[in-house]
């Protein structure tokens, strides 16, 4: 059975897509499923075809849709899901692991802390496109972290990451579906995946690193095999 990562919040399309290619470089079989309703996940696959649901890239199999009473039933080790901005309680409930990435605006921060209380469901929070020095100052971030206060335990942990113009360069390009590596994002985004693959897989942190670099460069682990879903 395979374990089920969820995605979801304003920007989570490229930290899913990084994970994802990063855990398949551990040798695991990697199933990505778009079900948000604008696809902007899926529209970042090099594809020949625009009216494909399904392509493998890199060996990871990217599904668009697919029938959520049968995500369980897929063969792969992990599928990670891109689940949308306010996903509904059952696709919640589905994963074991939930992010919700979000930026620090004041209206989306309230709005994803009564998602929280609503759907009662723990999750992982990642603030993202802040200034740098924000980390640094202890008091921002315990009045950011205000915001969502009444969720605060379901909030199991916070992660970080500050804006950086390559992490944005690269968010923009890979929506046209010409990205094929990410060499050069920022220290934090590493340090946000280095983090993200210790919650999901036990490893030595030396293998993790060597997987992200890996994934980085655009290299694919031979050990990894995938369903053949794109026919």
């Amino acid at each position: 059975m395979p374990k089920i990562i969820g995605f979801y919040g304003n920007t989570p399309a490229d930290l899913c897509m990084y994970t994802a290619y990063a855990m398949q470089n551990t040798g695991k079989r990697i199933c990505v499923i778009d079900n948000s309703k604008d696809g902007s996940l899926f529209h970042c696959i090099p594809t020949p075809d625009k009216q494909l649901t399904a392509v493998t890239s890199r060996s990871v199999d990217f599904i668009r849709w697919y029938p959520l009473v049968q995500w369980h039933e897929l063969d792969y080790d992990y599928i990670f899901v891109q689940l949308g901005t306010m996903p509904q309680q059952l696709c919640l409930a589905l994963c074991s692991e939930r992010i919700l990435v979000t930026d620090c605006e004041r209206t989306n921060l309230d709005a994803y802390s009564r998602h929280m209380q609503q759907c009662s469901m723990p999750a992982t929070v990642l603030l993202r496109g802040f200034s740098r020095d924000w980390v640094r100052t202890e008091q921002i971030i315990q009045q950011i972290k205000s915001y969502l206060a009444d969720s605060g335990n379901l909030i199991e942990q916070w992660l970080f990451l500050p804006y950086d113009p390559a992490d944005e360069a690269y968010r923009i390009k890979m929506q046209y579906g010409v990205l094929s590596q990410f060499s050069q994002i920022s220290k934090s985004m590493e340090q946000v995946l280095m983090k993200l693959m210790q919650m999901l897989e036990t490893r030595d942190r030396v293998q993790i690193a060597r997987a992200i670099t890996d994934a980085k460069h655009g290299k694919i682990a031979a050990a990894a095999d995938t369903r053949n879903i794109a026919g």
